[in-house]
């Protein structure tokens, strides 16, 4: 079994993995002034929820875009697993990578391709919707080609809440209507259903680039409440970036 952890902006995802199977999987908040011991002793406990003891693990990897809190969390595994984690540009991935500089590629971007072409025939159009929105494009030889990022959805009506005096914090879900009859609804129409909108419009602008069209995936956490909303057909997996950093790991052991 292979402890994987992916560091995101608000969240970490830990997964303990079986081959590509997830055993156990949960969340704790990224903070980027914990230290590694405090690190450790969360991750203790969260495993000790899932029945899972420190010392079940054979390896471990990690993916991050918090440069912050690797450090810090690689301290962590190693201290209570007694592993030495994968982590960096080190790690072979075998993609193809197609930006002005390759090297400039978040590993979070990375790490959702290599998973998604596990499973999924290219070009495949890939959304994390997390902190950010990342929409990504893999053409029909796999190859990484670009994309776009957008703020994410929490951070976009978070923005609209505290920066004006009269709009208030609201749920994600979905309008009943595009005209909106009252705040919170208006607010529902331009921030989610606005939100779904430039999703199918960002498939329609990279598809006809491609020249193709392309399954579209969907992972991160506010993925479930958006995608349902698209008039595009968007597969839903949500661990996609924990089968790929199983794949990676799988490569690189």
């Amino acid at each position: 079994m292979i402890l994987a952890l992916d560091i995101g902006n608000t969240h970490i995802v830990l997964g303990c993995m079986e081959g590509r199977r997830i055993r156990y999987l949960c969340r704790m908040a990224t903070n980027r002034l914990t230290t590694g011991a405090e690190y450790a002793v969360t991750i203790s406990r969260l495993l000790e929820f899932g029945h899972i003891a420190p010392d079940a693990f054979d390896g471990a990897i990690i993916s991050s875009v918090v440069p912050q809190v690797t450090r810090s969390l690689s301290e962590a595994v190693k201290m209570l697993t007694g592993v030495e984690p994968m982590v960096g540009p080190g790690i072979r991935s075998d993609l193809t990578v197609r930006l002005d500089d390759p090297a400039t590629l978040a590993s979070d971007l990375l790490v959702a391709a290599v998973g998604a072409l596990d499973v999924y025939e290219p070009p495949l159009i890939l959304i994390d919707m997390g902190t950010a929105t990342t929409v990504t494009v893999l053409d029909g030889e796999g190859a990484f080609r670009g994309g776009a990022i957008i703020p994410g959805v929490q951070l976009s009506l978070s923005a609209l809440a505290s920066h004006t005096s009269l709009l208030p914090a609201i749920s994600l879900d979905a309008p009943p209507h595009a005209i909106g009859t009252n705040t919170v609804d208006c607010m529902k129409s331009g921030s989610i259903l606005g939100a779904a909108l430039l999703l199918d419009g960002m498939i329609d602008r990279m598809e006809a680039e491609l020249g193709q069209k392309a399954t579209v995936v969907a992972t991160g956490g506010l993925a479930r409440c958006i995608v349902p909303i698209c008039t595009h057909e968007i597969l839903l997996n949500e661990d996609l970036l924990l089968y790929g950093l199983a794949v990676l790991y799988e490569k690189n052991r």
